[in-house]
């Protein structure tokens, strides 16, 4: 083969394979918007428990599917949800922290022995997309939207995310703003 035929043939391949990724992208969701913005809420109740462990520890999954099967069996009726005391990109892979489910009102007062954990908010910024989680916006990208929108916003935020997981691959990470809140 001549080096033109070759060079034509790889350059066909590359941009074949360009379109390619571009469209895989696009139908995972990554091209969607992520939407910043303030909701009104009535506390956080979560009930689950809290871990402390590397961060693609047993432990964590172990955890996260219990609180799956108490939604599948209708014990509980919410979201699954995790909260990181400490981020384990700081922490050499380390974190401590709550994986549970987001209640949608106050708990009773016996639950299987599940922590019950009550997070004070009226209002909170939420940050929410619609894609595939391999095209999901990075925790440094979430952090800096939710600062920005705070910064041009006025407001005061706590230091910790709710990251609520919801089924069809949507995410949803909420902070609660410190206004008004006991």
């Amino acid at each position: 083969m001549k080096k033109s035929t070759t060079r034509k043939l790889l350059s066909g391949t590359i941009i074949a394979l360009l379109i390619l990724v571009a469209f895989g992208y696009y139908r995972l969701g990554g091209l969607n918007s992520i939407l910043v913005e303030t909701i009104t809420v009535d506390n956080y109740y979560l009930v689950g428990r809290y871990f402390e462990a590397t961060y693609k520890s047993d432990t964590i999954r172990a955890y996260f599917e219990e609180m799956k099967e108490y939604l599948k069996d209708g014990v509980l009726t919410g979201h699954p949800v995790i909260i990181y005391d400490q981020e384990p990109s700081g922490s050499r892979g380390k974190a401590t922290g709550f994986i549970g489910i987001k209640l949608v009102e106050r708990p009773s007062s016996s639950l299987y022995k599940l922590e019950k954990r009550e997070v004070p908010a009226k209002r909170s910024i939420r940050v929410s997309k619609d894609a595939h989680i391999s095209v999901m916006p990075n925790p440094n990208k979430i952090d800096r939207l939710i600062k920005d929108y705070a910064l041009t916003h006025a407001l005061v935020v706590g230091d910790f995310n709710i990251e609520i997981y919801h089924p069809n691959n949507r995410l949803v990470i909420e902070r609660p703003i410190l206004d008004g809140v006991d």
